[in-house]
């Protein structure tokens, strides 16, 4: 995939947003479908300012991709979540708030679908899935070191397990019309974890709130 280094000046950065946010409101609007020309006439430009700021259809694409699993890691995977109890406790909060950012990302079901199909799309999103899965691996270890999980468990294969399962599962749930409720999303998701690691899936229930004594 050609790409283009983000500008550097704040018109510049804007003008990338505006464009790469009409290129997803395309994108949702045509299943995947998405040129360069469209996306310019879309946006009031001409095309050549589109392809100043990403050189081709593959770098505006891969401008999306990154620019999804960006927000991802910004709303889910960077959130530290330590302070919430055990690994089970603040990793259910984690997949809750996964499930939301995906139910107000549309543009997920055309990424895990029709877009997958690229070749280039499929090999940007595979390095950038892998980084996620490497995340929850490690998050897995810290915690077979802390005894909450058992040692038994693989830390690479359980993080695949996980975000594998919460792609598949959110691509079939944004599908339907309308989606099915996000609390029986991230239920079904949380067992899945919970076997993954080999854990009771009520291990993630959010601990009752202290009583404050009233004098």
């Amino acid at each position: 995939m050609s790409t283009i280094p983000v500008p550097v000046t704040s018109k510049g950065r804007a003008t990338r947003r505006r464009l790469l946010e009409v290129a997803r409101e395309v994108a949702l609007r045509t299943g995947g479908e998405i040129e360069l020309a469209s996306v310019a006439e879309a946006a009031g430009v001409v095309p050549s300012l589109v392809h100043r700021y990403f050189g081709s259809k593959a770098g505006l694409v891969g401008a999306l991709v990154d620019d999804f699993f960006d927000r991802f890691h910004a709303a889910v995977l960077d959130a530290d979540l330590d302070a919430h109890g055990t690994w089970a406790q603040h990793e259910r909060i984690r997949l809750e708030r996964g499930v939301r950012f995906h139910y107000t990302e549309p543009f997920a079901v055309v990424l895990h679908g029709p877009l997958a199909r690229d070749p280039e799309v499929a090999r940007q999103e595979a390095q950038r899935i892998a980084v996620v899965v490497e995340r929850a691996a490690r998050s897995i270890r810290r915690a077979q070191k802390r005894g909450e999980l058992p040692v038994g468990v693989d830390p690479g294969l359980a993080g695949a397990a996980m975000f594998g399962a919460m792609r598949l599962v959110m691509f079939e749930a944004l599908r339907r019309t309308p989606p099915p409720p996000a609390s029986r999303v991230i239920d079904v998701l949380w067992r899945q974890v919970a076997a993954s690691v080999r854990i009771d899936a009520d291990a993630g229930a959010p601990r009752p709130r202290a009583r404050v004594r009233r004098g």
